[in-house]
């Protein structure tokens, strides 16, 4: 949507005040004006809850339809704005941090919303929230548990959605886990040669990146100097940013033993392939897995530093593949654990998903859910 020819980001005051009495932005199927955030306003511990649960069914409801636009801090006569209000917010940085975590009781994954903070007077903003049609429908809420929410936009309201609504969202949201296992595979065959030395391919994907509107031009903010990758990827990038159709590689051109490439597509997804070391030790070949631990840890925690800078909230699913090592045997560091053989050519790891690739706490989980997914697809058992 735009207001006086200007997108979303860039909307001001001047353009803001453009909606009022105006017939052509009355609330409909994706616009809502609300003149605050009740939650805020509620000193009830139980009615705060209720107004929080409201909230999220108003961006389940958006998300399930067509996406649309929440003006927080506009009253409205008969679905028409009517005033400016404004919010008071002392830290807007804080105060959308507060709700998008609010909005992570949402399943199956929180919908992608952008907030943009419009300054009326001193603390005084206009909220607007831009919700993403959503990809994984339905989204729903379990306010208590077992009872579950399906919500969808309607005209000017949010209404419960209808059982083939709903069935039909359950049908096409079994297409996340084969869009992604599909990219995996894609991307695979893109490395495979006969007699490969074995190697890893980790992917971290985005829930988001089959959605060409959320694309992000890599290479050009890496060239306009917004986005660092020799300081986000210090330690796994070997050579020069390199840009092609789908985002920046960077190629490895020394003339280390194990080979290493770092990918970073426009769609967010990011892909490391990487050759496993190997040793001989009394006439048997081991593979050097803590080697890889260590690069998975490197680049989920980099990844995360990426969509930090980014200001993007996003699900996430960790991918790790290897190939190339059935008869290899794990080394182990510990002289207690027995080291264990792999038992097939082609282990494709089961995704992990981090919910919210800003939230630390979820991102160190991730990455010991993932060290522990992978080292039991190999076969190490401590």
């Amino acid at each position: 949507m735009k207001i006086n020819d200007k997108e979303f980001r860039d909307w001001t005051k001047e353009d803001i005040k453009v909606l009022i009495e105006n017939d052509v932005f009355r609330e409909n199927n994706s616009i809502d004006y609300k003149v605050n955030f009740a939650m805020l306003e509620c000193a009830d511990k139980n009615l705060k809850k209720k107004k929080q649960a409201e909230f999220r069914n108003d961006i389940c409801s958006f998300a399930n339809s067509d996406g649309g636009y929440i003006f927080f801090g506009i009253s409205e006569v008969s679905g028409m704005a009517k005033d400016l209000i404004g919010i008071t917010i002392s830290d807007p940085d804080h105060f959308e941090l507060d709700r998008r975590n609010e909005l992570q009781a949402i399943q199956p994954v929180t919908p992608d919303v952008d907030f943009s903070f419009i300054p009326l007077y001193e603390d005084k903003y206009i909220v607007v929230l831009h919700i993403h049609r959503g990809y994984y429908k339905p989204y729903i809420t379990e306010e208590k548990e077992g009872e579950f929410h399906f919500y969808i936009r309607r005209g000017n309201r949010k209404q419960p959605m209808s059982y083939s609504e709903m069935r039909n969202d359950f049908l096409n949201a079994v297409m996340l886990s084969e869009d992604i296992k599909k990219f995996r595979e894609e991307r695979l065959n893109e490395y495979m040669v006969e007699e490969a030395t074995p190697f890893a391919l980790l992917h971290i994907i985005p829930a988001t990146f089959k959605n060409q509107m959320d694309y992000i031009p890599m290479f050009e903010l890496f060239k306009q100097g917004k986005l660092n990758f020799d300081k986000l990827y210090n330690s796994l990038i070997r050579g020069q940013a390199v840009p092609n159709v789908d985002g920046v590689y960077f190629p490895d051109y020394s003339e280390l033993y194990n080979f290493e490439q770092l990918q970073i597509f426009n769609s967010g997804v990011v892909e490391l392939r990487l050759d496993l070391s190997t040793r001989m030790i009394n006439g048997e070949i081991y593979l050097m897995t803590v080697e890889l631990f260590d690069e998975l840890r490197k680049l989920i925690s980099d990844t995360a530093e990426l969509y930090k800078n980014l200001g993007r909230s996003t699900t996430m699913y960790i991918g790790v593949t290897i190939v190339g090592s059935k008869g290899y045997w794990n080394y182990i560091p510990s002289a207690l654990d027995a080291p264990t053989q792999v038992d097939r050519d082609k282990i494709m790891c089961i995704p992990i998903e981090i919910r919210n690739i800003l939230d630390v706490q979820q991102v160190e989980e991730g990455i010991g859910n993932c060290i522990r997914a992978t080292k039991y697809s190999l076969g190490i058992k401590n």
